[in-house]
């Protein structure tokens, strides 16, 4: 139904008013996204199944119309029009339509090299090259065919080459978040997908209750409807590509089992599962899945806020004003540094706190010599402790 209203709306508008078919598209397309209608994800899952297959025949009707004889004549002046487009053009346009501070420096520069790469121009180039390579007026099959190389080059060495090194760019850029995958959008799942956010984490909610789900898109945030216990959900989700899983929901056994899919189906660092029924927590444990017992996490808050109100207080400011990281010794040239060592190096305004060797854990002295896989626990101002972490574990 969706397909047959966008064929409608495309040739209701060339029969009315010649010109405006694709305004048409997609000014139904923006009337239907906000109408409220039911089955919206399924419909945004079958538009990108479909939007596959389009940009397949427009690229092989745009290739089809050049030959390579075409892309050689374009030479100096081809190139250039393609570096102007890359680095000047589509930076500019990026960085006026995303004016404000949504989005940092870093992530402007990261989507005006790899954002959508031509499928508009090469679907408007490919019908006026058609048009114009046709004897009828306005025939140009010269003008046809070098519209189409052009647009042809443009895209597919922006294609090679940005979207070729999209990693590299994104690590060079510093726009690569630690993706985290949240399985029950409640007031526990809510609050940590909040807390996440605000340090620049990519959360993804997965929530099985409509009304709720509706609530967090509200909310801005990313949330996928469905029961998270489904394999393929979590695979739509993002779950390949999270580095951490979280079980948030209200009852232990979607927990476990969801704990249990994420680490036998995906390679992810962390899988983390709220326990809500205390006797829950040694079977869990056995099962070899890390728990956090709501009772107990509730209590040891309380009891911090007793004895040490300062440090309570700051720890729920993490991420805001102060931080504190862990990060790994997997560097060969830091081990046998000192802590001294690592200290000169770190940024004015924080420390290492803490090193983790095994089980044990030690407040360290200045000559405490580091050993691979130590776990340094960095403790300070937020800028501090993040170029503390740039400078420790650069690729992380």
């Amino acid at each position: 139904m969706t397909l047959v209203g966008a064929i409608v709306a495309y040739s209701t508008a060339d029969t009315l008013v010649t010109g405006i078919r694709v305004a048409a598209v997609a000014t139904a397309g923006i009337v239907l996204g906000n109408a409220g209608l039911p089955y919206e994800t399924e419909i945004e899952d079958f538009k990108g199944d479909i939007t596959i297959i389009v940009l397949s025949f427009v690229f092989i009707a745009l290739a089809a119309l050049i030959d390579f004889e075409t892309l050689i004549d374009l030479g100096v002046a081809g190139l250039a029009i393609v570096a102007i487009v890359a680095l000047v053009l589509r930076p500019l346009l990026v960085f006026l339509s995303t004016t404000g501070d949504r989005f940092t420096r870093g992530e402007k520069l990261f989507m005006s090299f790899v954002g959508p790469r031509g499928i508009i121009p090469a679907s408007v180039a490919t019908l006026f090259a058609i048009q114009l390579g046709t004897p009828a007026p306005p025939s140009n099959p010269e003008g046809a065919s070098i519209l189409a190389g052009t647009v042809f080059l443009v895209i597919l060495l922006t294609v090679v080459f940005q979207g070729g090194f999209a990693r590299q760019l994104a690590e060079w850029f510093k726009v690569i978040p630690m993706r985290v995958l949240i399985i029950g959008g409640g007031r526990v799942g809510t609050e940590l997908a909040k807390r996440l956010e605000e340090r620049g984490e990519n959360v993804v909610i997965i929530e099985e209750r409509r009304s709720a789900a509706e609530s967090l898109r509200n909310q801005g945030f990313s949330v996928r409807e469905g029961d998270g216990t489904n394999v393929e959900l979590l695979q739509k989700a993002g779950g390949e590509q999270s580095k951490t899983i979280i079980a948030a929901t209200g009852d232990d056994d979607t927990n476990l089992l969801v704990a249990q899919l994420a680490e036998s189906t995906f390679d992810t660092d962390k899988v983390i599962t709220r326990v809500n029924e205390p006797e829950n927590v040694d079977a869990f444990e056995e099962l070899g899945v890390k728990t956090i017992s709501a009772s107990a996490s509730t209590a040891w808050a309380i009891d911090n806020l007793i004895e040490r109100p300062a440090m309570s207080r700051w720890m729920t400011e993490l991420g805001r004003s102060g931080d504190v990281q862990e990060v790994e010794v997997t560097d060969e040239s830091l081990a046998g540094k000192t802590i001294s060592d690592i200290n000169e190096v770190l940024a004015e305004g924080c420390m290492v706190a803490l090193v983790s060797r095994g089980e044990e854990n030690t407040v360290p002295e200045a000559e405490l010599e580091l050993e691979y896989g130590d776990h340094l626990t960095i403790l300070g101002r937020t800028e501090a402790v993040d170029e503390a972490m740039d400078r420790l574990h650069p690729h992380d």
